[in-house]
This record gives C-alpha cells, structure tokens and sequence, in this order.
C-alpha cells in the first residue's frame, strides 16, 4: 500500500479554535474532542484486558478522524445537508502510515465490518488495501489531508504512534510462531480490537444522546467524563498524552473492580449453597457421589496452582455436573482476578432448564442468557423496562457475570467480521468458558472451535473447562493448536477412577437388534412408563400416533421433537415430570432433545443406534436418582429399518465398531474406544465421507487464517456456520386454555409491523425452525404468512403459520401434510 505525509489546513472555514462536532442530539453537539477522547480511553481499557491499551486508545482517538473534515462539518451543521460523508478512511489511513495494521483495520470496519485485508497491489474491489491505495493516490484530496484540522486539536507522540518492531503477542508467546500461527492471531487480535473499539465507540454515543441508567457502564463512563474534565472535552483541545494513556488504565482497573465485586458476590452465594449441600445429613448414596464431586470442584476453583488454562470436567450423567462446574468457574474467576463466567451450551432446547437453575441461585440480574430464536437485526429499538431492558443492553456486549449462550452464537461471533456480533469478543477475554456437553462440538468444525478456544487460553487469559460424562479424545487436536505444548494432557478438575465411575452406574444395557416400528410401538406399550429417543422426527411422530390411540392411551403419551415450539415442548415436559412422579402412565417418544441435560427419571428407555455419547446421554434420563437397582433399570438398544439421518452415518459405524469389542458400553473404557475410532476414521480420508479434505475442517476456516491468504475475514465469517442450511423460524399463533392468547397476540403484533427487539424476544418460545426447503413448501401451499421485510424494521421477513390444522402441540408441526409428495424428515 502507498503512503502519504502531506498534511494541509482544508478548514480555512473554521477557526483553529472553532469547535468540531461529532454528533448531535437533543442535548446538543458533542464534540469531536470530547467523542474521541472518550471512545479513545474506553477503547484503550478494554483493550487493556488483553495487554493491547497503545492499539485500543489509538484506534478509538483516531476512528472518526474523518469529522474534521470540512464535508463532514457542513452535513452536522445543516440538518437540510443530506448525503454520508466517510469518516473512518482518514484515521486509518493514519494508522497505516504507522504500521498499526490490526488498529486500522478495526477503524476502517467499525461501521460496516472488517473486510478482506486483499494484496498490497489492489486498486478495485472492496479489500481493505483497495481502499488505502485508492485514498492515498487520491493527493491533496486524500481523506487524511481533508481531515487535517485534527493535528491541532489532539497531540500524540511520535513515539506513541509508531508500532514497535516486535509485536506485543511475540512478546507474551513463550515460542515463536509459525507464520500461519501469527497470522492467526493477528486476525483473531483485529476481531478482538474491532469489539473494544465498537463497544467504546456505541457506549460513548449512547452516553450523549440517551445517558442510559440502566447500562451497566453508565458510572464508568460518568467516572471518565469527570476525570478527563468536562470543560476541557467541551473545548478545542485534547489532554495530554500520557493524561489519556492514564484514563484508559483507571477505566480498565474501574472495569475489573466492578467485574470482580460481582463475581465475588455471586461466589459467595455458590459457596453457601454447596456449604448447605455438603453438611446436609440426609443424603442417598448417589447424593454422596454427588457430594463428592461438587467438594473437588470446590477445592480445585480455590486453589491457587489452578491457574487459567484449559481443563476437562468428566463425570457421569447425573453426577449434578451443572451445578459443580458453576461452582468450580466462580471459585477460579474469584482466585484468579477474572471476569465472568460464560456457559456455552450447545441446543437451544435445553438453555431455559440451565437458565432456570442459575436464576434460582444467583437472581435473574446476574444472569445473561443471550441466544436467539430470530436473529433479526432490528433498525428501531423497543422501549424497555427493569430487567428486560438490562438484560437487552447486556446482550450487546455480555457485561454480565453469568453469561448463558449457544455454541452457534460463542464460536460464530468469534470468526464473525460483522461489529454487531464482535462487539461482545473483549469481554470473553479473561472468562471462564464452561462448555457444556463438549462432545457435541461439531466434527465438520472441530479443529476452527479447538484453534479459537486455545487462541483464548493462550492470548486472552481464558480458562477452558470441557465438560460432559463422555470426554472426546481432543488431545491431538488441542496438541497441534497451542504453540508450546503446554497441554500434552489436559488437566482434569474431577480426577474420577473407574471404581468411581461403576458408583454411579444406575442403568444395565442391552442391544436387542432389528426391529419393526410397529413391533416397537407394541412393546413400549407393554411399559406402564417408558422413553424411546430415535434418530429422526417422523419416527417420533409415528411411534407417537401408533400409541395415542384411544382417549387413556393419548393422555398418558407424548411425544416432544424440535417441530413443536418451546413453550408447548416446556408445558409437555412439566407434565411428564408429574405424571412420572405420581407413577402414573406416561410414555415418552423423542428425538435426541430430551438427552442433553433434560432433567427427567424414567425406570425403562429405549435408544435407537446412533453414536455412543447419545446412547450414554439416553441412558441418563434412566433412574436418574438412582432408587432402582442397575439390574432393574434397562436401557434397550436398537436398530430399525427406517432411514438414517446422513449426518449420523460416521457416529453409528464408530458405535458398532465399538459395541463389537466391548459388552459394556458405558464404561469409561469404551467410551475412550469410540471416541478414538470416531476421530480416526474422520481422519482417514480413506473411510471420510464428509466433502473436504479435512474433516474436522470442511471449509477449511484455519489454512484460510494463513499468511498467503490475505486475512480473508468476510469470507471466513461468511463459510463459518456452524448449521450449514440456516434454519428459519415459523413463528405459531397459539391461544389455547393453559397458555392464554399470548403466541396469538404476539404474532398479531408482527403481522401488523409493531416490532421491536422485546417482541421477538416473547415470540421465540412460539417458533418453530424449518429447513429453507421446507418453507418453500409452507409458502407454495399459502400455509403461512410472510411479513416485516416492508415495514422496514427488520431485515428479513417473517412467518407466522396461517394453517393452524398444520400444528399440534401433541405433535407439532406436521410437514408431511403440507403436499402430497411430502418434505418431512
């Protein structure tokens, strides 16, 4: 890229001490010295969470340089001017100059995003390099040159503008990079970057304009409004240098303080409950079990040689795993200065149960949940109040203590180049991450998720805890992903023996074969209370239809798949559960949403082949509580005739493979087996069904981190997707006796464009995900209702059933019946 240093006063039409306007409001203008120097400390200390403070406090001084701009002056002053002026090229070009590479990138992206870095010899196209070329060839009339007023108002040492030769992630690495691995982190510290400078950048302007209360920074910013002195941001002239090199840390120690008397806080009330837990003098042998792992994980978040780092978490189904790793995680956050936790968990039909359990705890304020069932991005924010709101605003950058996410939403914003989803990347850094049910990790994106949660640990001051009772063999992967292999066996929190494994065995397994759906249907009727969990959403419903008939036999079956929505699926769980409890009839036929953490005790399952960690997972929900002994509490395994579902192809040949070498197939022994044979036969192209020539990396997202590949940010954020055919949500209009009128005012709502961010959030527990395929086919037969892109308050339409006789909440949504050729799998 060229470079340019002519400097020229292009606002002879201003005076050197006529104020420069950044924003206005009702309250008035802010200036540009008083916007800059604010984005500039808040960008700079949150940076500083990642030893970046020089690179976030330039890039937030210099990421509006372009307001100085005569063009830009005329347009704020004239409300009649119409017409955007471009105001980030300038500071980037700035930072260019000095080879503030990552900090230029950021600025030129804060609005729209990080593009693709390009070749140093681009001149058309949209790279980032394109659009330095072009504005440095364009002479006096480059962005910088036309922006040149601000050299009077702000002052910063050549010495504090010039990268040093040495970068500072060489610095912190014990061994030098390959090229490729400093490429990668040079990307991932750009993302990382581009979230401080975003969030100081919206914090401040909201600050001005609305002076929100609500936000949880809003004293931290009063705080550095008041240090940096209101007259003097209001003014002509920036403070000093090192007076703003200080502000940036006091807010970056303000910030950590306040993180941390939260976390504290919340310690406290873990360490209380488990006190109550641990002394309790009635407890049940597996409540001992329990005990015992909740005691290690209590002693090992204490322990001051449990430094930050990556750590597994193993223990069986049933051993409360969700409860001792939120203990573990606030213990360590509190010995070890950190921040937050975050909770990544990996459906969406299982967050509202882990939800519920930390809100009980800790109180709804001190818990974030941030997953979306419509991710539409909203043009025109709704009026909020109480936690509602709070909840809104911490959502767009996880300033919360407890944060309960997807793994879709963690991983996709950490390879996102969009501002809306990074904004929240600076706060991951030094967190703990529990990852929930870590064998779910998706093989197709297996080693991009190692590589960015190592990058974590390695540059971000993160902990890493996978947890599950079905450990997958990541070792090789983790081995090839940090630069000093530190982890050649990953730490366990819960050391547990297989002695202690064979404690908490609660279930016998048993493989029965082939057999029909229909001779399936018949013997699980024989069962007064019965789960049978199968691969695919038609078996369900068949199995369900099969069984229901007859008034008896439909009030004591049900059947729960991802075609019915949240809010019926969460009134049919509670029913199970007191139908089990009052030992009444009740058989349940699922697909494999019921495994992961649902809380439910049956004496008897039934598990379709599939891979082994969901057989385990079905086995389970088995005598949870363990009051039947192991021999009377059987968990049938079977195979059917019907279809598989292609992605499970890989997971039932390591199964079989392994159920031919082991009898038990719940030991630890043959867990280690199948994990081992899953791996190593996605590793063999030989045997790799999956298109790509690395598995565990179908789109190939790490190599595309590569030096040679000109930091390829929108295109990596862009094959990043973690569901490859995004799903689309119907959102059902229900009005029924027991939940009200609610799903049908809501959709109402919508239909007639009064939208805004809380009713989408009201409505997720009304939709239903369809493949896009599957809406085509809703759409062609006029089943539903396509409506918001007109409105101009979202970006995408929306649908709402307008077929009723389509949906059940018995059932959910019957797509076989939409056409007579059928779309149902």
């Amino acid at each position: 890229m060229q470079g340019s240093n002519n400097r020229s006063n292009s606002m002879s039409q201003y005076a050197d001490s006529s104020p420069f306007y950044a924003r206005t409001s009702d309250h008035g203008y802010e200036t540009c010295v008083e916007h800059l120097c604010m984005a500039g400390c808040l960008t700079g200390g949150f940076a500083q969470q990642f030893s970046h403070l020089d690179d976030g406090l330039l890039a937030g001084l210099f990421h509006d340089l372009g307001k100085y701009s005569q063009g830009f002056q005329k347009r704020i002053r004239d409300p009649e001017h119409t017409g955007k002026v471009d105001h980030s090229t300038a500071g980037a070009m700035l930072l260019v100059q000095n080879r503030r590479f990552a900090s230029a990138l950021a600025v030129a992206g804060h609005h729209a995003g990080l593009t693709d870095f390009g070749s140093a010899g681009d001149q058309e196209g949209s790279t980032f390099s394109a659009r330095m070329n072009r504005a440095f060839s364009a002479g006096d009339n480059n962005p910088l040159t036309l922006a040149g007023a601000w050299e009077r108002q702000i002052c910063v040492p050549q010495s504090a503008l010039q990268a040093k030769r040495v970068t500072a992630l060489e610095k912190n690495s014990q061994v030098r990079q390959t090229e490729d691995d400093q490429c990668y982190s040079d990307m991932m510290l750009t993302r990382m970057l581009l979230s401080a400078l975003v969030d100081g950048d919206r914090l401040d302007a909201e600050f001005f304009t609305s002076n929100r209360e609500d936000r949880a920074e809003h004293q931290l910013l009063e705080q550095l409004k008041e240090r940096l002195g209101s007259e003097t941001l209001s003014g002509c002239q920036a403070p000093a240098w090192n007076v703003l090199h200080e502000a940036a840390l006091t807010v970056s120690a303000k910030y950590q303080a306040e993180n941390h008397s939260r976390i504290n806080h919340l310690t406290d009330v873990v360490e209380s409950v488990a006190r109550r837990y641990l002394e309790s003098s009635h407890k049940t042998p597996l409540d001992v079990k329990r005990c015992e792992l909740l005691a290690q994980c209590l002693d090992q978040g204490r322990s001051e040689s449990c430094k930050p780092g990556l750590y597994t978490l193993t223990a069986p189904t049933g051993s409360g795993k969700t409860i001792a790793s939120i203990t573990f995680a606030l213990e360590h956050a509190r010995t070890n200065n950190m921040q937050r936790v975050i909770y990544v968990i990996p459906y969406t039909s299982i967050i509202d149960q882990t939800v519920g359990q930390f809100e009980k705890l800790f109180g709804e304020s001190s818990v974030l949940p941030h997953y979306s069932e419509a991710p539409y991005q909203l043009k025109d924010e709704s009026d909020m109040d109480g936690i509602d709101l709070k909840r809104a605003l911490a959502a767009e950058n996880w300033n919360a203590p407890i944060v309960v996410t997807t793994a879709v939403q963690f991983f996709e914003s950490l390879y996102s180049n969009k501002t809306s989803r990074c904004r929240k990347l600076h706060n991951i850094a030094n967190s703990v991450i529990v990852f929930d049910e870590a064998q779910t990790l998706p093989v197709p994106y297996l080693r991009p998720c190692v590589k960015v949660i190592a990058e974590l640990v390695e540059h971000y001051g993160a902990t890493a805890v996978l947890c599950t009772a079905t450990q997958p063999e990541l070792q090789r992967l983790f081995d090839q992903s940090f630069s000093d292999g530190r982890y050649a066996d990953i730490p366990e929190i819960s050391p547990f023996t297989n002695t202690d494994y064979e404690k908490f065995r609660r279930v016998t397994v048993e493989r029965i074969g082939d057999i029909e759906l229909a001779a399936l249907a018949d013997r699980l009727g024989r069962h007064v209370q019965v789960l049978c969990v199968v691969n695919t959403r038609k078996k369900a419903q068949y199995l369900y239809s099969r069984l229901s008939q007859g008034s008896e036999s439909q009030e004591g079956t049900f059947c729960l798949t991802t075609l019915q929505c949240a809010a019926d699926r969460k009134r049919l769980l509670s029913r199970i559960r007191d139908r089990l409890a009052a030992g009444e009839p009740c058989r349940v036929m699922s697909t494999s949403l019921i495994e992961a953490g649902v809380d439910v005790d049956f004496p008897v399952a039934y598990r379709e082949e599939t891979g082994l960690d969901s057989i385990i997972q079905a086995a389970g929900r088995c005598n949870r509580e363990g009051k039947r002994p192991a021999g009377e509490s059987m968990v049938y395994v079977f195979s059917t005739t019907g279809g598989q579902a292609p992605f499970l192809q890989q997971n039932l040949v390591a199964y079989r493979e392994t159920a031919a070498r082991y009898s038990d197939l719940i030991s630890n022994d043959a867990v280690r087996a199948y994990f081992g044979e899953l791996l190593g036969m996605l590793g063999d192209n030989t045997h790799n069904t999956i298109v790509g020539n690395d598995a565990f990396d179908v789109h190939r997202i790490v190599p595309l981190h590569g030096h040679d590949k000109g930091m390829s940010f929108e295109r990596i954020a862009r094959l990043f997707k973690l569901i490859d055919t995004p799903t689309v949500p119907v959102y059902i209009p229900l009005s029924d006796d027991e939940l009200g009128d609610e799903g049908a005012r809501l959709c109402n709502q919508l239909e007639q464009g009064d939208i805004n961010r809380a009713l989408f959030r009201k409505l997720g527990k009304y939709a239903v995900n369809v493949w896009p395929q599957h809406l085509e086919k809703l759409q062609s037969a006029g089943a539903v209702l396509s409506v918001g892109e007109e409105t101009g308050v979202v970006e995408e339409n929306c649908y709402i059933l307008r077929d009723l006789s389509l949906y059940s909440s018995r059932l959910g949504l019957q797509l076989e019946n939409v056409a007579a050729d059928g779309i149902f799998v």
